[in-house]
C-alpha cells in the first residue's frame, strides 16, 4: 500500500510539470467561432452532494453516509487544469462482531490535477459530456468520535485490533491525516457556463481514520453529484493582419556621357596629321538606394516558438532574399507581448526570446549576422498595434 501512495504522488507531481497551455490551431479558431466564443481556458466553481462509505471487515453498506464538497480551479487548455477541493460531513466505522456502528465528522481538503481526456483524445475542444481524471493530495481533518467511545464502553470489546482508536481522552479528541485521491468526474454540459457532473473518487487516508488497526491505509469511497459554473470565456482570436510591405522602387541614374575635350590641332607640316588624343573623364560612383522591408511575426499567448499557422516560413524568406539582394542592407528584429495579458517582468521575458527565435530562423534561412544589427525586445512597453491587444504578441523585423 505503501508502495501505491508513493507512485500516485510521484505521478501527481510529474504531472503538475507538464506545460498547460493549449496552442490554438486554425480548426481550434473556426470551432470558436461557431461557438461565438473560445471555450478554454476558463476558471470554475462548482458545488456537490452524494454520499460516501468507508471499507473495512463491516459490510460496506451498513457504512454509507451523506457527503457535500465545494471546490474552486481553472482550466488552463483543453486537457489540463486543476482546483481545490474541500469535502466533508459524516463517515461511519464498525465491527465485525458488535452490531453498532458509530460515526463521526471529517473535512477533507485537497489540491486536484484535472486532465480532460475526452478533449486530450479528440480533435474537437467541445464536447457534450467530458471524462475527466481527477488525481490530488490533502489534509483531512476528523472530530466526534463519541459514538466510538460509548461502544467501547458498554459492550465487551470487539476482536478487531482498537488500540489505534481515536477520540478518547484529551490528547486524541481529533485526528490529522493524509489524503491520496484517485477519481472519474462525468461532465454533462448543458449550457455555456453550466454543467451538471458525476463525480466517483477513492480516498487513501490514514490507518487510524476508521478507529482500527490494520497496518494499512484505511479507503474511503464518495459519489456525488455537482453542479459546475464556468466563468472568464473569451472572444475568439481574431486572425493576424497582413502588413502591406512599403518598397521604395529604386530610380536608376542615368550617367552622363562623356564630354570630349576640343583641342586645337597642332599644325604639322605636311602630309603627316595626328589625331587629337580625346580621354574621357572618369564616370561619377552611384551609391545603390537600398529599398526597406518590414515584417511581423505573430505569436498565441505565452508562446515564444515559430507557429506553422501563422506561416513564418514565407514572411523569413522573403527577408532573407531582400538581405541577400542587398549585402549592404541592416536588419533590426524586435520583439513584444500584449499589455492586457500577465505581468510585466514575464512579458520582458517572453519578448526577448520570440526576437531571439526569429533572429536564429533568419541565420538559418542564410542571412549573415554581420547583416542583423539589433535583437531585442521591448516587453509590454510599447504596442505597436493599439487597435487589437493580440496583434501585439509578435516581433516586428524592419530592413534599410
Amino acid at each position: 500500500m505503501r508502495f501505491l501512495r508513493n507512485s500516485l504522488v510521484a505521478a501527481v507531481a510529474c504531472l503538475c510539470t507538464v506545460s498547460a497551455s493549449a496552442q490554438t490551431t486554425e480548426a481550434d479558431y473556426q470551432e470558436a467561432l461557431k461557438l461565438g466564443y473560445r471555450p478554454y481556458p476558463y476558471w470554475f466553481a462548482q458545488i456537490q452532494g452524494g454520499v460516501g462509505t468507508t471499507f473495512t471487515n463491516k459490510a460496506f453498506t451498513d457504512l454509507i453516509s451523506p457527503t457535500a464538497s465545494v471546490g474552486f480551479g481553472r482550466f488552463f487548455g483543453s486537457g489540463v487544469g486543476a482546483r481545490v477541493h474541500v469535502n466533508a460531513w459524516e463517515s461511519k466505522g464498525g465491527f465485525k462482531s458488535i452490531e453498532p456502528t458509530y460515526k463521526f465528522n471529517y473535512v477533507n481538503s485537497n489540491l486536484d490535477l484535472l486532465l480532460n481526456l475526452t478533449n486530450i483524445f479528440s480533435k474537437s475542444n467541445h464536447h457534450l459530456v467530458d471524462v475527466i481524471l481527477v488525481g490530488g493530495i490533502g489534509l483531512n481533518y476528523a472530530w466526534g468520535n463519541d459514538d466510538m467511545d460509548a461502544i467501547l464502553a458498554s459492550t465487551p470489546l470487539p476482536a478487531e485490533n482498537t488500540s489505534n482508536a481515536w477520540g478518547k481522552g484529551k490528547s486524541r479528541e481529533s485526528l490529522y491525516s493524509h489524503n491520496i485521491r484517485a477519481g472519474l468526474l462525468f461532465d454533462f454540459n448543458v449550457a455555456k457556463n453550466w454543467s451538471i457532473g458525476l463525480e466517483v473518487d477513492a480516498n487513501s487516508l490514514s490507518d487510524r481514520f476508521n478507529s482500527k488497526y490494520n497496518n494499512s491505509d484505511d479507503w474511503m469511497l464518495t459519489a456525488q453529484l455537482g453542479v459546475t459554473y464556468k466563468f472568464g470565456f473569451k472572444a475568439p482570436r481574431k486572425p493576424d493582419p497582413i502588413i502591406e510591405k512599403k518598397v521604395v522602387p529604386v530610380v536608376e541614374e542615368k550617367k552622363p556621357e562623356p564630354v570630349e575635350e576640343k583641342k586645337e590641332p597642332e599644325v604639322v607640316p605636311p602630309p603627316v596629321v595626328t589625331p587629337p588624343v580625346v580621354t574621357p573623364p572618369p564616370a561619377p560612383v552611384v551609391e545603390e538606394k537600398i529599398p526597406s522591408i518590414k515584417e511581423a511575426i505573430y505569436y498565441f499567448e505565452s508562446k515564444t516558438e515559430l507557429d506553422e499557422s501563422n506561416s513564418p516560413e514565407a514572411k523569413i524568406k522573403r527577408v532573407a532574399d531582400w538581405a541577400k539582394k542587398y549585402p549592404k542592407g541592416k536588419l533590426t528584429v524586435t520583439g513584444y507581448a500584449d499589455k492586457g495579458t500577465g505581468y510585466a517582468s514575464r512579458n520582458q521575458m517572453l519578448s526577448e526570446k520570440r526576437a531571439q527565435t526569429v533572429a536564429e530562423a533568419l541565420k538559418e534561412a542564410g542571412v549573415p549576422a554581420s547583416q542583423i544589427v539589433t535583437v531585442e525586445g521591448l516587453g509590454d512597453t510599447i504596442q505597436p498595434f493599439p487597435e487589437n491587444n493580440d496583434w501585439n504578441r509578435c516581433v516586428i523585423i524592419e530592413g534599410q
